[in-house]
């Protein structure tokens, strides 16, 4: 990477083969920071060191990571899709330490909890199985055999399917909100106006008889529109304004898949969004379409993961010192 940022508490530096076999010794046994330096004859690669002040080195840890996605954040208006990734592997060394320990990082996902009653496995493999079954349609309408497939519905039902798979492909939780979203607005409203009494007089009507199943789409709304016009969808210690939109993303899910159960109903008879909801009020919604995870198999967003690797790198204190020391901006610069 070409361009470099340096003040009295931090720095950037390229990074030689021979820092790169060094810091190898410590950590074959770990496949994520292996691959991550995979391409070491291609990729040129960028030291980032902190200088942070805080009473646990997990919370040095975490603020680090967030100034150094923070520079990211700045350089993409430069580096269009060439951005650096961030190596999985860090050194945290406490002043005055001559050692540093070794924490990989772990990515933001999923953790989902197996149900240990063999019975609630089986009925929740049935249930996605009827979710299966109901869905069939779409598999037709993409593969150009169903004789609806080029009516406006089922093309709103392309574009909503594409936008929801790539939220859950993202990794990030906030996009993945928004990209979820989308793909529910889209199939409420589609293009029509004002969105807001729409999609809430529509999906009211769909979930007529399940009605405490319905969230408060008034809560959900705001969360839209601060995500998506105010790009507040990134929530951390330091952008605290944010709301912290993992924890919302199953009542996106949940609506979305009963609004797409309701639409493949009714494919073979309606030819747009607004003669497709007309139904709305008609309509039941199966006990498999608005079921959710059992408590038993809950979902739960894993953020800040971090392993200590029981590993250290011997005598590198005094090096990083000479490195801040070296890189440091004179007064009359600061």
């Amino acid at each position: 990477m070409d361009y470099r940022f340096v003040d009295k508490h931090y720095f950037m530096v390229d990074v030689t083969d021979a820092h790169i076999d060094a810091t190898l010794k410590h950590t074959a046994h770990l496949p994520e920071v292996v691959s991550f330096f995979a391409t070491r004859k291609t990729t040129k690669y960028t030291a980032l060191g902190f200088r942070i002040d805080a009473e646990k080195w997990e919370e040095a840890l975490k603020e680090a990571i967030e100034q150094a996605e923070g520079f990211i954040d700045g350089l993409a208006i430069l580096l269009d899709r060439s951005l650096p990734t961030i190596c999985p592997l860090v050194h945290v060394r406490r002043v005055g330490d001559k050692d540093a320990i070794l924490v990989q990082l772990g990515e933001p996902g999923w953790a989902y909890v197996k149900a240990k009653e063999a019975n609630i496995e089986d009925a929740w493999r049935e249930r996605c199985s009827q979710v299966f079954q109901a869905v069939n349609p779409f598999f037709d309408i993409v593969a150009g055999v169903h004789s609806r497939r080029n009516t406006a519905l089922s093309r709103q039902l392309l574009y909503s399917m594409k936008m929801y798979r790539h939220g859950a492909s993202t990794g990030v939780y906030g996009l993945e909100f928004i990209c979820k979203w989308s793909a529910l607005e889209g199939l409420v409203c589609g293009g029509e106006q004002p969105k807001k009494p729409l999609i809430i007089s529509r999906l009211s009507a769909l979930f007529e008889d399940q009605h405490e199943k319905l969230p408060d789409l008034q809560h959900l709304w705001a969360l839209r529109n601060e995500a998506v016009h105010e790009a507040r969808a990134f929530h951390s210690d330091h952008l605290h304004e944010a709301k912290p939109l993992a924890i919302e993303i199953h009542q996106v899910e949940n609506l979305f898949r009963c609004a797409v159960i309701f639409a493949l109903a009714h494919v073979d008879r309606a030819d747009s969004l607004g003669s497709l909801w007309s139904h709305a009020g008609s309509y039941r919604l199966p006990k498999f379409a608005v079921e959710p995870r059992p408590p038993q198999m809950q979902r739960f967003a894993m953020m800040n993961v971090r392993f200590n690797t029981n590993s250290v790198a011997q005598g590198v204190g005094p090096m990083f010192d000479k490195a801040f020391d070296h890189f440091r901006v004179p007064k009359d610069e600061q």
